[in-house]
């Protein structure tokens, strides 16, 4: 088994991967994640009835705590960075919650902005909360662009032409002097990835 195989392992397993580049305080590979996951992190605290400034307030402590706490993160058969992202937003959101209401509890009463406060639920839902279809597909075609950078130009476009074109995998083995099994390889290996970032319901 070649290096370069071994560069293209179906987890996370390998140091030119995005996560273990994390792990190894890369701050390019940081600033990629913070890149794909910054929007959607700001997306649920809005959801979550969180005002603009509370929710840019809200990203920036989420991030604070993924740094501290990233050596604890471990992919299982069920879980997702997604997943586990959403679980660290929604302790901070009820943090921020009690903290607004705290703050609120001091205030005098009567303004727009107390009435929000006082309206803010106690804690978010469990479920993560649902994308609409715009910020759904931004979110994918973030990640997709990052983990691209894991995988041999021959392999990302094996991928592409066969799971996103649409091409049959003799027709691309063909271009790309693959066998078809390849060609079929590279799409599951390249979709493991990214149901490793985005979630294990996500689907092409």
């Amino acid at each position: 088994m070649g290096h370069g195989h071994q560069k293209e392992q179906s987890t996370w397993g390998t140091s030119s991967t995005l996560m273990e580049r994390i792990r190894a305080n890369d701050r390019q590979a940081w600033d990629a994640l913070c890149e794909i996951y910054a929007p959607l992190v700001y997306s649920w605290a809005r959801r979550s009835q969180l005002a603009e400034h509370d929710a840019e307030d809200v990203v920036q402590e989420v991030f604070r705590n993924v740094a501290s706490s990233f050596k604890n993160f471990h992919y299982g058969p069920n879980s997702s960075f997604r997943g586990w992202l959403w679980t660290i937003t929604r302790n901070v959101v009820c943090k921020w919650f009690r903290k607004l209401k705290g703050d609120g509890a001091q205030a005098e009463g009567g303004s727009h902005a107390l009435q929000r406060i006082n309206d803010l639920p106690d804690e978010p839902p469990a479920q993560e909360p649902a994308l609409d279809v715009s910020e759904e597909s931004a979110l994918m075609s973030r990640a997709v662009k990052l983990v691209e950078q894991d995988f041999k130009p021959q392999t990302w476009k094996a991928f592409w032409q066969y799971a996103v074109v649409g091409r049959a995998a003799s027709d691309v083995a063909d271009e790309y002097g693959m066998s078809s099994q390849a060609v079929r390889q590279s799409k599951y290996r390249v979709l493991l990835r990214l149901r490793e970032v985005l979630g294990s319901d996500w689907e092409i």
